[in-house]
């Protein structure tokens, strides 16, 4: 980072606005960066620099926007091939790996570094980031990435990660946070990151971070996607409908609901001791009472989760004084008068003989005489 300090002054006064906006705490203040001879922050500052030519790798926006993820391909977080963006659009399958990043540049001269001594070097440097609860379900999330130091204004930026219609939960990854500078080599980062926030640094000192573009550090941590699972949705067993004759009762029906389950059988008790296992197909199902009771008639359903039943799927059948094999009683009909021929000569007949006997006897009576 060697810069053109011959302007150092003149230009000092026009990039004043712009150092006095950082040094009250306002985020993403930018001093426009024109090449090598661009006047640095004369003071500890997180990514001022604006422009579409910064020396790379920077953001392709600019500075400010220092906070960006992606999608690394099968996961594998140490590939080179899928470039960092804001936003992050996703498909958000259940545990995919999304890739955060976190650039960080001290924008004070690399001269007054002091060899880790001098007013360009930042002290207690830290990063924290903001994570949507666990728990909570999003189609779009925004993580916050703050950058803070005790010599220099803090700055927040935020990224956008777009799951496309799909709710879905981010879950930080444990152990996945590291840094990267010239200086310090690849090293790991506290998950303390996502909470009270992990210190950084470029060179050998924790905490320290030095002015210039060859101290630039590069922080990454992953999430993974969660695709909240809904509760199964149980069977219930909900009525069941009989009917009787005699000592004989009908299942006729039962209703229930599979839910997420597959109803393989219906298990009938008829109270008596006697039990059937059938299909739906099978209904309507009869059984024979050998007594006169009482019963309780109950179904359980057989399915994929479990055997399931309920008050609603109790039904009660009394049987009393009915036989098994009911036998009409036959009442033989009334004999009607009949006034045919028949009964004519039977009745012609019979008054003949009694007149014939009746003159025998007057005829004895006066014989005698």
């Amino acid at each position: 980072m060697k810069f053109n300090f011959t302007k150092k002054i003149t230009l000092a006064l026009a990039s004043f606005a712009a150092v006095a906006l950082i040094a009250t705490g306002v985020s993403h203040a930018a001093i426009p960066y024109t090449g090598p001879t661009t006047t640095p922050s004369p003071v500890p500052a997180f990514n001022v620099f604006s422009g579409s030519n910064l020396p790379a790798p920077m953001p392709s926006d600019g500075e400010q926007d220092f906070f960006q993820g992606r999608v690394p391909v099968n996961g594998n977080l140490n590939e080179g091939t899928t470039a960092f963006a804001d936003p992050v659009n996703s498909s958000c399958t259940n545990n995919q790996i999304i890739q955060l990043h976190i650039y960080v540049h001290n924008g004070a001269s690399q001269y007054d570094n002091g060899n880790g001594s001098g007013p360009s070097v930042m002290h207690g440097a830290k990063v924290q980031v903001s994570l949507p609860d666990s728990s909570t379900s999003a189609t779009t999330f925004s993580p916050t990435a703050t950058l803070s130091a005790n010599n220099a204004a803090t700055v927040s930026d935020k990224v956008s990660v777009i799951c496309n219609g799909q709710p879905v939960e981010l879950q930080y990854i444990t152990g996945s946070a590291s840094q990267y500078s010239i200086g310090s080599g690849v090293l790991p980062l506290s998950d303390s990151i996502i909470t009270s926030g992990a210190s950084i640094q470029s060179e050998k000192v924790p905490g320290d971070v030095w002015g210039c573009w060859d101290e630039r550090v590069y922080v990454v941590l992953a999430v993974k996607v969660v695709v909240p699972q809904k509760p199964p949705v149980p069977p219930t067993c909900n009525l069941i409908t009989l009917d009787s004759d005699y000592r004989t009762v009908r299942v006729k029906s039962v209703g229930f609901t599979a839910g997420d389950s597959t109803v393989a059988n219906l298990m009938l008790d008829f109270g008596d001791g006697n039990k059937a296992t059938i299909k739906t197909s099978q209904l309507p199902y009869s059984h024979v009472y050998s007594a006169d009771g009482t019963y309780h008639v109950r179904v359980t359903l057989d399915t994929s989760t479990g055997y399931v039943t309920s008050n609603g799927c109790v039904a009660m059948v009394t049987i009393k004084n009915q036989p098994v094999n009911p036998v009409t009683p036959v009442t033989p009909p009334k004999k009607l008068v009949n006034t045919g021929p028949g009964d004519m000569i039977g009745i012609f007949a019979a008054v003949t003989l009694i007149a014939a006997l009746a003159h025998r006897a007057y005829l004895r009576v006066f014989s005698a005489k």
